[in-house]
């Protein structure tokens, strides 16, 4: 089926809290592009990706003012052409960064289309492995008290959550110490912890709170390094204790084959919304399955459960704190810890645009 339209709406949207994360700083707000594809039969398939920083404006242009005029009258379902001619178009301004946040959207949308069209749910059409995946809470706590952290905490493991991720990148790392134990302290041995410092710190000091956090128990360490640091990742896991999570800001495969070539990871964690879409996602989960890895996700959980429900390797997903599920039909459903993937066709859920309305930018 031919592409007739491709809309594209860009919006900021609040956040009912301000959040910090240390590379990001503090956030109250984050922006959101939705692409809406029309093929020849009416039939529609939505795609999205988000960010921090205000940049929703600027992503939104690269699809309208080059990639709109790629697809149209194009057959829908050469994901992979598309894929490719959409990366060529822009590669030499891109290969990465704004480039691959743009294709994540009109690369989910077509996946999401063609799902529609098969009236299958983008887990099966993936792969259909098992829709039901390990859940954790990935809380953006690093400005809250600790005590909010604990309540915070409690509060997610009344909603049924057995494993939490908390924010690290305080002032000293004794406070940071401090805080994970208190946290540990306060959930038992039985509740699982992750612990994201958001690229806070040197090699030296990640290496050195790796092995302070090691009496901890925790599932992982998150980017506690800058992302692209692949020699030091390797050399991070080498001498410390800590299982090593890594990948939200990566954009392409090739980043991903260095660092998994420098043994850099313990659980790759790419974001379809970052990463260039459902494709490119899915060829990193086998990559890291190749290499005996497991794999796991970053933000966008409504749809990246439905990719990780396609995966054998598949271990957690992550629900994000930003609140998409505010703004959609249908969120994704929990049962007991684990998430669920939606039997609904394609990616399982509409977007509220009446609802979004009040913070549409362009």
């Amino acid at each position: 089926m031919k592409i007739k339209k491709v809309e594209v709406k860009s919006y900021c949207v609040d956040l009912p809290t301000p959040v910090k994360a240390y590379a990001a700083g503090l956030m109250t707000n984050f922006g959101m592009v939705i692409v809406e594809i029309t093929d020849e039969n009416n039939l529609k398939g939505y795609g999205y990706t988000v960010m921090h920083g205000e940049q929703q404006d600027s992503i939104a242009s690269i699809i309208k003012n080059t990639y709109s005029k790629i697809l149209i009258d194009t057959d829908s379902d050469r994901i992979e052409y598309l894929w490719n001619l959409m990366w060529r178009k822009t590669h030499y301004a891109g290969r990465g960064g704004s480039a691959s946040f743009a294709i994540a959207a009109v690369d989910t949308a077509l996946w999401d289309l063609n799902a529609r069209r098969l009236n299958l749910p983008l887990w099966r059409l993936l792969g259909g492995n098992d829709p039901k995946v390990k859940a954790y809470a990935g809380n953006i706590d690093l400005n809250f008290p600790i005590e909010k952290i604990l309540d915070n905490a409690t509060k997610n493991i009344e909603d049924g959550y057995k494993a939490i991720k908390m924010r690290l990148g305080r002032d000293s790392l004794k406070e940071d110490i401090a805080r994970v134990e208190a946290m540990r302290n306060h959930i038992g041995d039985d509740i699982e912890l992750m612990a994201d410092a958001n690229e806070a710190w040197r090699l030296d000091q990640a290496i050195k709170a790796s092995n302070m956090l090691n009496e901890f128990n925790l599932i992982w360490l998150e980017e506690p390094i800058k992302p692209d640091d692949f020699i030091g990742y390797g050399q991070l896991r080498s001498k410390g204790k800590t299982s090593i999570a890594a990948g939200e800001n990566l954009h392409t495969l090739q980043e991903f084959q260095l660092l998994i070539y420098f043994k850099g990871v313990d659980f790759p964690e790419p974001d379809l919304t970052s990463c260039g879409g459902v494709t490119p996602f899915m060829k990193i989960a086998r990559l890291a399955e190749a290499n005996n890895l497991p794999i796991i996700s970053h933000g966008a959980h409504d749809v990246h459960i439905q990719l990780l429900g396609a995966c054998p390797n598949a271990a957690y997903v992550e629900v994000h704190a930003f609140g998409i599920e505010n703004y959609i039909s249908h969120p994704m459903e929990m049962v007991d810890g684990y998430a669920i993937a939606s039997d609904r066709p394609g990616i399982g859920f509409d977007f509220n645009f009446d609802k979004l309305k009040q913070y549409e930018t362009k």
